[in-house]
């Protein structure tokens, strides 16, 4: 073996090279180290300060690149988590989340409900937010809300929810600039059923308990997006035994009408209880003093059927009710395409139509 000497010390070839190398590192680091210090200090002119004194006017500043800004959109305010029942003392607490456009003080506008979907298992109000500040820029006031659901909850106690949640709102009308005359709902796949059940019970008041009964749970429109309709024909003509899968004590339609099966309650599906589920049924209140509606379904979808909105907007037809019905091209259940301009446009007409310009007409 090769050997040097250091220090008197013995050191092979390889020892030599790390000692080479770790000096070089060190020299480097000293290097920057130095060039590092040499610039920490950035040179200081005291002088350059204004000093009270600037070379420019305010006319100078103000007529500079000036760029003109027409108001057609207005600012959104959002707050969240505003809770609007309290189920009991204690329990659990409702909430809803607002979109206020801004206007001059005092003014008013119209009030979207807005009801997000979730397979009758969840319901969050932070969804949707496409469409919510679609209709915040058009000029509404977007209320986005909260109700129980399945297992702990069962029907008619998330139509309740809903409900309570209109009569809140006009009870606080002043306090978010609402127009408590001009009321819509647009609710997407469940969130869909329960606007269409808002819709079609205005009148019915065995669904209007709790707080602010003295207020109306009615609408003046209703927007249907990809809904569930009749529990029963969720699935109708579905291919590949989706439509069967809906025969099912377990399915989520099937424990909103006869609850879980737990304990004493062996559960049931929709088609075992045919008188339950004709009580949770929109068809059973559809009498022809409904609302306008406007539903819209993709013809992909295989999670809730195009047939239940079709047999839906039949029915709204035949009763003599203000209807439409629009199938989107391509689309399954919910997803980017009903958050297209073409969309939203579409339903903000109806919206402006029906809502904002009610007795314009």
């Amino acid at each position: 073996m090769t050997e040097s000497f250091f220090n008197g010390a013995a050191m092979t070839r390889r020892d030599a090279f790390k000692l080479a190398g770790a000096a070089t590192a060190m020299a480097a680091g000293a290097s920057l180290i130095g060039c590092s210090q040499a610039t920490a200090a950035p040179a200081k002119d005291t002088a350059l300060a204004a000093g009270g004194a600037a070379s420019t006017t305010l006319e100078e500043a103000t007529s500079y690149n000036v760029m003109k800004v027409e108001t057609n959109a207005p600012s959104i305010n959002l707050t969240a988590g505003i809770v609007y029942k309290q189920l009991l003392p204690g329990g659990n607490q409702l909430h809803v989340d607002m979109l206020v456009p801004s206007g001059e003080k005092g003014a008013k506008f119209p009030l979207i409900v807005y009801i997000n979907g979730g397979g009758f298992t969840g319901s969050l109000p932070s969804r949707g937010i496409t469409q919510r500040m679609a209709f915040a820029e058009a000029g509404y006031v977007v209320a986005s809300i909260q109700h129980r659901v399945v297992p702990s909850a069962r029907f008619p106690e998330p139509l309740e929810d809903v409900k309570a949640a209109v009569r809140w709102l006009r009870a606080h009308a002043a306090d978010y600039s609402i127009d408590p005359e001009r009321v819509g709902v647009v609710g997407s796949s469940a969130g869909g059923y329960f606007a269409t059940m808002l819709g079609v019970t205005g009148d019915v008041k065995e669904f209007d308990v709790g707080d602010h009964t003295n207020e109306s749970s009615a609408v003046n429109a209703v927007i249907d997006l990809y809904g569930v309709s009749d529990l029963t024909i969720i699935g109708a003509g579905l291919p590949d035994g989706l439509e069967e899968g809906h025969d099912s004590p377990a399915t989520t339609e099937a424990m909103l009408v006869n609850g879980t099966a737990f304990g004493g309650n062996k559960g049931a599906s929709v088609f075992d209880t045919p008188e339950a589920a004709a009580e949770a049924s929109p068809f059973t209140y559809i009498d022809g003093t409904d609302p306008a509606f406007l539903i819209l379904h993709g013809d992909k979808d295989t999670l809730v059927s195009p047939v239940a909105s079709m047999e839906l907007y039949k029915r709204l037809k035949d009763a003599g009710v203000d209807v439409e019905r629009y199938t989107i091209e391509g689309a399954g259940h919910g997803g980017p395409l009903f958050d297209q301009p073409a969309v939203i446009d579409l339903m903000v007409e109806f919206l402006d139509k029906n809502v904002k310009n009610i007795g314009q007409r």
